[in-house]
């Protein structure tokens, strides 16, 4: 009988137990339900819903501290200062000289620019090289010739990495008659020739674009005022006319006004010639420029070696009479005269008023394993610059070449 009670009280004990664990269990499930414990999980990720973290990339400032743009040339600062260059500017009767050299940094660089203009046409030639130092010469002159010439405690080579040369020699008049928009000589139909040879006086000013940079500007007209080449050298990247000019290049803008057309339904084609006597030009669509974020619609020819490329580029559409048209080139074919000569021609739309403009310069695309080295115009002191002799520079690759302070 005992034993049947004891049976009993155990059995009423377990079901007190398992009430008081029920109940336990249902008021902490009541307590998920409706209290601030596990629904906190879910709303963690509701904090960077919060206004302050998807607003903070929508305001200008917050970006920007990342990366710094206060000339508002969609160029980073940092950048821009690592790639300014000083200038020095050589002008004469036919001919503009241009050394660029790197403003920072302990590796130097040189970029040279010689534009001719003459009875041949306007020509550009690039060269881009390393600045070295030597030992001095164990035998030094007695008394420089020239005083103001001083090669200083140093004494500095330039190795040359790449050159080239482009020239405008002139346009070819023609009638399309295949509509393609293209100058072929086997079905167009030729009018004439025109030759870029004779002209004006150089015009040159100088634009300050920072406190410490600036713009060179020349113009260069035919006499007859048909043909016009507006040349900007700039120290430090600048913005200009709808494109981004890098201080690694000279910006060429062509403009042709009232032109004297022989035939009612003629075009013109511009001649250009590109020389190299160590590699080939090749020719693409997307730019160097465009693929660095600097350009859009533009093609370019090119050369290059390991390091360094050289370009030629223009923009894709010109203004013809105010309307902006498609312009059209040639594929490379090489001189007959010349085999290190490629012709590009660059066909117009017909019109009296044409501007179009092509840059000539030198891309980077890996320097030695470090921080890239950059192109710096320098320092032009003064608004007025004299006209100076220009001394005659070799043309050899790898050539050397003092360094003169």
């Amino acid at each position: 009988m005992k034993r049947k009670y004891y049976m009993l009280g155990i059995f009423l004990l377990g079901i007190l137990v398992l009430s008081m664990s029920f109940g336990f269990t249902v008021a902490f499930e009541d307590g998920d339900d409706g209290g601030d414990g596990p629904p906190e999980e879910p709303h963690e990720p509701d904090e960077p819903e919060e206004p302050e973290e998807p607003h903070e990339p929508d305001e200008p400032e917050e970006p920007h501290d990342d990366i710094p743009d206060d000339d508002h040339d969609g160029v980073d600062d940092d950048v821009e200062e690592e790639e300014k260059r000083d200038i020095v500017i050589w002008f004469g009767d036919h001919v503009i000289e241009m050394s660029s050299i790197l403003r920072h940094g302990d590796q130097k660089d040189i970029l040279d620019m010689r534009i001719g203009f003459n009875e041949h046409g306007l020509s550009v030639r690039v060269s881009f090289g390393t600045i070295m130092k030597v030992e001095d010469p164990t035998e030094e002159p007695e008394e420089p010739k020239e005083p103001a010439i001083e090669s200083g405690d140093d004494h500095e080579w330039i190795e040359y990495k790449l050159e080239f040369e482009v020239y405008f020699r002139g346009f070819i008049e023609f009638v399309d008659l295949n509509d393609n928009g293209i100058y072929d000589h086997e079905i167009d139909k030729f009018i004439e020739d025109y030759g870029i040879n004779s002209f004006q006086p150089i015009s040159y000013s100088l634009t300050p674009i920072s406190n410490d940079s600036n713009l060179h500007y020349f113009l260069l007209n035919t006499t007859d005022g048909v043909f016009a080449a507006h040349i900007y050298f700039v120290e430090e990247f600048v913005y200009l006319n709808d494109n981004i000019i890098a201080p690694t290049q000279v910006k060429i803008d062509i403009e042709i006004t009232d032109f004297d057309y022989i035939n009612d339904s003629s075009q013109l084609a511009l001649i250009t010639k590109l020389r190299s006597e160590t590699y080939d030009y090749e020719k693409r669509e997307e730019t160097k420029d465009e693929q660095d974020g600097y350009g859009n619609e533009e093609e370019e020819v090119y050369i290059e070696n390991d390091i360094y490329t050289g370009i030629f580029s223009w923009k894709e559409t010109a203004m013809i009479d105010g309307v902006e048209m498609e312009v059209k080139t040639s594929n490379l074919d090489v001189d007959v005269e010349d085999e290190n000569i490629q012709i590009l021609l660059i066909n117009y739309p017909r019109g009296n008023h044409i501007y179009h403009d092509p840059k000539i310069g030198i891309s980077i695309t890996t320097v030695f394993g470090a921080t890239q080295p950059t192109i710096v115009p320098i320092i032009i002191t003064g608004s007025v610059v004299a006209v100076i002799g220009v001394a005659t520079v070799s043309s050899l690759i790898l050539r050397k070449r003092k360094i003169i302070r």
